[in-house]
């Protein structure tokens, strides 16, 4: 996962999603901000699909510039469930 994005529509790290070899589909993805709100939340999200992740908005606005908390369940392609959680920059 990567650490950081930056969601200005250059076309460069402008979505936060799940990616990489040998995993089959993300079981949840959520996004929490420093108070704790869930900021983004999906369930059975495809994997290495920019279309299906976090685009730093909260509320119809973009999200303040800071770090997040995600917390992720995701498949392997074997049928394991593993789970993560990491802490996410937004760059504005």
């Amino acid at each position: 996962m990567p650490n950081t994005f930056s969601p200005n529509n250059d076309g460069s790290n402008d979505i936060f999603y799940p990616r990489g070899a040998g995993l089959d589909r993300a079981k949840t993805l959520r996004i929490f901000n420093r108070w704790g709100e869930v900021v983004f939340e999906k369930y059975d999200m495809p994997i290495n699909a920019s279309s299906a992740g976090w685009d730093g908005t909260w509320k119809g606005k973009k999200a303040d510039a800071g770090v997040y908390v995600y917390q992720l369940e995701i498949y392997c392609k074997n049928g394991e469930l593993i789970s993560y959680t990491g802490n996410i920059t937004l760059i504005r």
